[in-house]
């Protein structure tokens, strides 16, 4: 599908409009607040709450999906026509029939596999139909508002022992992972550190779109969410919360090329990060602290993978890289569907878990059919930016920082993963429905 097409598509929609609250997209929407919420939570629930039922709710959200995709069903909305849906659904045809027949894998396996690469991508453009300008406002006071609790639970983890209740590991048993100086990697509410990440690159593009739109949100929330991160970014004991964060910045690069008359408030906008970051600094002991141990990472990192340019290059390369690397080793037709993710091989049998997301598919269905899924993602993420672009040309800047936020993901994350698969499909949603909008 062609930006043009996606976007008149989109705009088309009798769904759009500010009353959808009041008409039968209610329960829809209902539905979508709790995948947001499940997706803030599960996390708590598998390491605090229930950690016996630790892999039943890996999947706790499916049931809600399947609820969102019934009524939208029932409402004509499911985006069964879409090409990027359409050609998904195909490609899993056809990758579940060989797992079974060429790979004969465990149909548990198999099943997992075809969850996480189909089940909840048809959300995205649930999410972009039936969102409106002030649902997209409320998700933006919900990041905002949870960042202070959330970064409370990152530096209590920051500053606790490894053996501590905090930092347990989902399940109960065993720890988060151990970084330089002793301290752990803050995984916040969620199982691992991949939740965090994502969740401040999407507080951090509704601050940055708070501070282009003046009046949207209160000063002081843009602050809380500005602080909240970046007191995050220095306890979290990961490089990837800021490399994240910056991908989101970087889009501003975007707005500065298509609307160059906006570089006045981008000066505006960095001006005050940069002064919540030094009041940080200057005023909570904690910031030094987490500022001094994020260096000290720094240092000990640059002796293994080289200085933070030459390592967030090589990370991506060795992401690029794979499929060409695995097809080299990979059978024909690989090893089955799930069969390299952790859960996957937890539920029936697998080959060993690809630590680099697109080896994933490479090894799973082969060379040839692996990479096809490889290209559907880079083909969606294409999709995403063009209509992120026309939005700027606009006049709407919330797409291009929600594309920063959730491009990423869809492109280049574990989708196996829980967590990443559903900021994916909330993030990539909340991006589509920014675009869609005449200015926002």
């Amino acid at each position: 599908m062609s930006s043009t097409e996606a976007t008149n598509t989109l705009q088309r929609s009798r769904l759009y409009n500010e009353d959808a609250d009041a008409s039968p997209l209610a329960p829809v929407k209902f539905l979508i607040w709790v995948y947001f919420l499940l997706l803030l939570f599960e996390g708590a629930m598998r390491k605090w709450w229930f950690p016996g039922l630790s892999q039943a709710l890996l999947v706790v959200r499916d049931p809600v999906v399947i609820g969102i995709y019934f009524l939208a069903f029932t409402q004509g909305i499911f985006p069964s026509q879409n090409k990027y849906i359409q050609v998904l659904f195909y490609w899993t045809i056809v990758a579940f029939a060989f797992s079974f027949v060429l790979n004969k894998a465990h149909p548990l396996t198999i099943f997992y596999g075809a969850r996480t690469n189909l089940l909840h991508f048809p959300l995205i453009f649930i999410i972009g139909s039936v969102m409106t300008r002030r649902d997209l406002i409320y998700f933006g006071w919900a990041f905002l508002l949870l960042a202070w609790p959330m970064t409370w639970v990152v530096a209590e983890q920051f500053q606790a022992d490894r053996e501590d209740i905090m930092n347990i590991a989902a399940g109960g048993l065993g720890y988060q992972l151990e970084t330089s100086g002793g301290r752990v990697r803050a995984s916040g509410t969620f199982s691992f550190i991949s939740g965090i990440v994502f969740y401040y690159c999407f507080v951090m593009a509704f601050v940055i779109y708070g501070f282009l739109r003046k009046g949207v949100f209160p000063n002081w929330l843009l602050y809380l969410g500005a602080g909240a991160t970046f007191l995050a970014m220095v306890t979290a004991g990961s490089r990837a919360v800021i490399a994240e964060i910056l991908q989101v910045l970087a889009c501003f690069a975007f707005l500065a090329y298509f609307r160059p008359s906006e570089f006045g408030r981008i000066t505006a906008s960095v001006f005050g990060l940069s002064t919540i970051g030094l009041a940080l600094y200057s005023q909570i002991d904690l910031f030094k602290e987490g500022f001094d141990f994020l260096s000290l990472r720094f240092e000990e990192a640059a002796n293994v993978e080289g200085n933070p340019i030459e390592a967030y290059f090589n990370r991506y390369w060795e992401i690029l890289s794979a499929p060409y690397y695995y097809s080299l080793f990979t059978d024909t037709f690989g090893h089955g569907l799930g069969t390299a993710t952790r859960a996957g091989t937890a539920l029936g049998a697998g080959f060993g878990v690809a630590e680099v997301s697109w080896s994933r598919p490479i090894i799973e269905n082969g060379p040839l059919l692996g990479f096809l899924f490889v290209a559907w993602r880079i083909w969606l993420v294409k999709g995403m930016l063009k209509i992120s672009i026309l939005a700027i040309k606009r006049g709407s800047y919330l797409a291009i920082f929600l594309f920063g936020a959730a491009g990423p993901i869809i492109l280049f994350g574990l989708l196996g993963q829980p967590t990443n698969l559903g900021f994916a499909a909330l993030g990539g949603g909340l991006c589509v429905a920014a675009a869609r909008m005449p200015k926002i």
